[in-house]
């Protein structure tokens, strides 16, 4: 089976048939002129000496050539690596050096970044997107002298790298998730039973491509069912509006945040929904009075999905139970355990455990991490849930302190580790509050050296140049002491979330 060859595959069967609506580049491709641009994205990185398990990364806002790459590692072998565009540049550094590309692709809004990266490491193959000699080479000049015609079949075991996705773990330290061929496949397997898609089903892709959503909610699994996807830079609340009536959209994925934004927008009820069959929200908690809005006044069905990197976004079928997030997909085992591992009765709270073919590979280059996660076979998602007797699944909590802002994970512990960089704090705890646009925002509380100050301000510009601006906390207390544990010295959270929890500076 070829799994890293879906493009050419339906552009042999199917040339005519409509792939994408390119809303940035104002083009419309079909599968047989799709498998064209791949094949020559192929010949391009069969030219840079690109082989089989090479890493190739990609620092670029969403586009076509970034979709177009993707299949074109995917059917030579080697591993793409999508690089997240909102951290700072310090941050590149590590996902750079752990995952060793021998390429780098970014698009003209990146190239600054690049040229800074530059300066202090090597990059073998700096390539941008766009009509730009500044930095590398330019694939925009070289385009129309690549072959179109298919190069030599490589085929792929189940278990073969086909992307890393970076994801923090539970120490803050970024980790990179390997995304296998039999994992994107049985995923987009998952999801099209699982969903009842269709290929006459339409899409729109907002969602930044360096997360497993942008690819693994409907896109990869639309286009392995021969279907449409509309491809937009990114979110905006209006134009998905637009799009839903313009090219009559069925459904599309959103965070909690961007279903509110749409139902704020002016233009929501002018606007003709008759073509959407359901939503599916993920990413973060789904406010119920957010479905009760789409329904009362668009009679639409609003999902609400479960997913992680490591096992996909598609692991449960949302059938319509109040609270839960539904029965698992066809092909994904489930189970609720303790503490020490041993499975619940129905009704009672556990850890989450996933297993199927739809589980990642592990953490790249990290061994003991892989093996923590992933134990006989059952993914530990670090997440709480309970299983009711019908098999329906609700998220009841999270084991770990994560925070999610936007549908966007957050870790404080990484954060934690950027503010204690300033000479004038001595500790630092991060938790989450609520946040009526974001769902939570990071509020932290710093443990001052003797006679030391900092104001909110100034902490948030010392963290704008070591983080992404989404991870920096909205809100910021000086604290005597940090509560902590009298034998271990460790910090507890859950007196600081008890006494401080509500979004203030206090």
């Amino acid at each position: 089976m070829l799994y890293g060859d879906w493009i050419g595959r339906h552009g042999r069967s199917c040339p005519d048939r409509e792939a994408l609506v390119d809303i940035i580049g104002n083009r419309r491709y079909t599968y047989g002129q799709w498998a064209k641009d791949v094949y020559r994205m192929v010949h391009f990185l069969i030219s840079l000496g690109i082989q089989e398990g090479d890493r190739v990364a990609v620092l670029s806002f969403n586009r076509l050539e970034y979709l177009t790459l993707f299949f074109a590692t995917s059917r030579l072998g080697a591993i793409l690596v999508p690089l997240n565009t909102r951290l700072a540049p310090r941050e590149f550094t590590y996902y750079l050096e752990d995952s060793s590309p021998i390429a780098l692709f970014f698009d003209q809004d990146h190239q600054a970044i690049v040229e800074k990266m530059k300066m202090t490491m090597s990059i073998e193959h700096p390539v941008c997107f766009d009509r730009n000699e500044a930095v590398g080479r330019s694939l925009a000049f070289l385009w129309e002298n690549l072959s179109p015609e298919a190069p030599p079949e490589v085929d792929h075991e189940p278990n073969d790298p086909q992307f890393i996705i970076y994801t923090s773990g539970t120490t803050g330290y970024p980790k990179g998730v390997v995304q296998t061929y039999g994992m994107i496949t049985w995923n987009a397997i998952n999801t099209n039973i699982g969903w009842g898609l269709r290929p006459e089903d339409r899409t729109v892709l907002h969602s930044s491509l360096f997360y497993t959503a942008g690819w693994n909610v409907f896109t990869l699994p639309l286009i392995h069912l021969r279907a449409t996807n509309v491809l937009v830079k990114g979110f905006d609340a209006d134009l998905i509006l637009d799009l839903i009536a313009r090219e009559r959209l069925t459904l599309f994925f959103g965070v909690p945040t961007m279903f509110q934004m749409l139902l704020e927008s002016p233009r929501f009820d002018r606007t003709d929904f008759s073509s959407i069959r359901f939503l599916v929200s993920g990413g973060a908690p789904l406010p119920k009075k957010i479905i009760e809005q789409y329904q009362a006044r668009k009679g639409i069905r609003l999902w609400e999905g479960f997913g992680l990197t490591e096992v996909g976004p598609n692991n449960f079928m949302a059938n319509g139970k109040p609270g839960t997030v539904g029965n698992p997909m066809p092909h994904v085992d489930v189970k609720v355990v303790d503490s020490q591992g041993r499975e619940v009765p129905r009704g009672q709270e556990g850890e989450l455990l996933l297993r199927g073919d739809h589980v990642c590979g592990g953490y790249w280059r990290k061994p003991e991490e892989t093996a923590e996660a992933i134990r006989g076979g059952w993914f530990h998602t670090g997440d709480l849930a309970r299983m009711d007797e019908d098999g329906h699944v609700a998220i009841v909590g999270r084991k770990r302190d994560m925070i999610i802002s936007g549908g966007i994970n957050i870790y404080p512990a990484e954060v934690e580790r950027a503010i204690e960089n300033h000479p004038a704090v001595a500790a630092a705890a991060v938790i989450g509050v609520p946040d009526e646009k974001w769902g939570e925002v990071g509020k932290a509380f710093l443990e001052m050296k003797p006679g030391e100050k900092i104001t909110l301000e100034e902490l948030q510009a010392f963290l704008g140049e070591r983080l992404g601006k989404y991870k920096i906390p909205k809100y910021a207390v000086l604290v005597k002491e940090l509560p902590r544990t009298p034998a271990s010295g460790k910090i507890q959270k859950f007196i600081l979330k008890e006494k401080h929890g509500k979004a203030d500076n206090e």
